[in-house]
């Protein structure tokens, strides 16, 4: 009996990487397009409200079905976390609060502007960024930092406390025209793509010098894949059979091994053989 529960734990564990493949596939959008086309949607990260020629826009279960799951309203600003393109359109991620929980659907960008973020700042500014070789002496004083969506805000986003500067890590800094130093910081604390004061790091009144300007038309700032194209093959989808067919072939091949370990014929069962 312990021989047979000594193989049933060995499958068990050749298993185990598959159960938590799937337990990591929980933080991604619940979105059956996107959890199938995942390796061609491009990380946006990029807030978005309706056009002013659309009163409302319907969300759809997915670009190729015409499902509708939800509306966004004018006046709502909506956060658009991927973006896809399907017979030549964008189509954008987006979560829905119904009440009770959130439902993920996709909706046409070409319906949408785009809101002035830290990436139209960049495009503002071409030339004007540099490598930062400072040692954060400000930030290692203070202990704490304001958050900025980019450098002369018409406001801060909110406060970051116990900073600790020995994990914070500067891309690139610009410095404005009242000769500010400012930092900007792709992840800190769960945060993405955010701005510092180095020089000022607590002063939440710094004088808007940046405001935003009005929404815009977007236009990817990366390559898309279509996905519709004729003979495309999801690279997870091709992935996952070849992890399965490995992990199958890796079973079969430890279960033959366990079976010549664990169950060899005795010796006087050999000598009954032999004397037949």
């Amino acid at each position: 009996m312990t021989k047979k529960l000594l193989l049933i734990l060995i499958i068990f564990l050749l298993f185990t990487p598959v159960l938590r493949a799937n337990a990591d596939v929980i933080i991604e959008p619940d979105n059956p397009f996107y959890r199938r086309y995942s390796d061609q949607c491009v990380d946006l990260g990029r807030y978005f409200c309706i056009s002013d020629e659309y009163d409302l826009v319907s969300v759809q279960k997915a670009p190729n079905l015409n499902a509708k799951i939800g509306v966004i309203e004018s006046g709502e600003i909506v956060y658009i976390k991927y973006s896809c393109l399907f017979k030549g359109e964008y189509w954008g991620l987006v979560s829905l609060d119904t009440g009770d929980k959130y439902i993920d659907g996709w909706v046409k960008t070409d319906q949408l502007l785009v809101m002035y973020d830290y990436i139209e700042f960049e495009e503002d500014h071409p030339g004007e960024f540099y490598q930062y070789n400072g040692e954060y002496d400000e930030l290692k004083k203070e202990g704490a930092a304001v958050v900025w969506p980019w450098p002369g805000a018409d406001a801060p986003l909110w406060t970051i406390e116990n900073l600790n500067a020995e994990s914070f890590h500067v891309m690139y800094a610009y410095t404005d025209e009242q000769g500010r130093e400012w930092g900007f910081v792709t992840y800190l604390y769960g945060q993405r793509n955010i701005w510092v004061c180095l020089s000022d790091p607590l002063n939440l009144d710094i004088p808007a010098f940046n405001a935003a300007k009005k929404p815009r038309v977007w236009e990817s700032e990366t390559l898309h894949i279509d996905i519709s194209q004729p003979g495309y093959t999801p690279k997870n989808e091709s992935s996952m059979l070849l992890v399965i067919i490995i992990l199958v072939a890796a079973l079969v091949a430890n279960t033959v091994v366990l079976i010549k370990m664990f169950w060899k014929p005795t010796k006087a069962k050999r000598g009954r053989e032999i004397d037949d």
